[in-house]
C-alpha cells in the first residue's frame, strides 16, 4: 500500500519532535523525495530522448501534428536544435528537440489549453504518436552488418 504524499509529513512528524538533528535531516531527505515528482506533474510537459537524428525527428514531429489536425504555426530549426509549434482552438503544443548525440534526439512537449492549463494528456499523446511514428521508421532503417 503506498501512501499519498501529503500525509508524509503528518506521520513523521512526531519523529521530528522527539528526536534530533539526525531525524531531521531523514525527515528532510524523505519529504525531498516525496515531493520531487509534483514539480514534473504541475509542470505539464513530457520528455524521452529517441533514437533518430535530429532532422528525422522533425519530420516525424510534423506528421504527428498533422495527424492530431493541428495547424502548424511556428517552427525553426538549426544543425542541433528545434522548436514547433501546433494549435487548435484553445490549444497549444510546442515540441522543443535538441541532439544529444548524432543518433540521439531529446525531445520536450508542452500542451496548453487556453492561456494557462497545462494539458498533461495531450502531451503524452503527442510523445506516444511521436514513438510509434520514430519506431515505424527505424524498423524499416538498414541495420549496420555484425560480425
Amino acid at each position: 500500500m503506498r501512501l499519498p504524499p501529503f500525509l508524509l509529513p503528518l506521520l513523521l512528524a512526531p519523529l521530528l519532535l522527539t528526536t534530533g538533528c539526525a531525524a531531521a535531516s531523514a525527515v528532510g531527505s524523505a519529504l525531498g523525495a516525496a515531493f520531487s515528482g509534483l514539480a514534473y506533474f504541475s509542470n505539464g510537459s513530457v520528455e524521452r530522448t529517441f533514437v533518430g537524428t535530429l532532422p528525422e525527428v522533425w519530420q516525424a514531429s510534423l506528421a504527428v501534428l498533422r495527424l492530431m489536425d493541428l495547424t502548424i504555426t511556428e517552427g525553426t530549426r538549426d544543425e542541433n536544435a528545434g522548436e514547433l509549434q501546433g494549435t487548435a482552438p484553445d490549444l497549444t503544443v510546442t515540441l522543443t528537440m535538441s541532439s544529444v548525440t548524432a543518433r540521439a534526439t531529446r525531445v520536450t512537449i508542452e500542451a496548453v489549453q487556453g492561456n494557462f492549463d497545462r494539458d498533461r494528456a495531450t502531451a503524452s499523446e503527442v510523445l506516444n504518436q511521436l514513438a510509434l511514428r520514430l519506431s515505424a521508421t527505424s524498423s524499416a532503417a538498414p541495420r549496420p552488418e555484425r560480425r
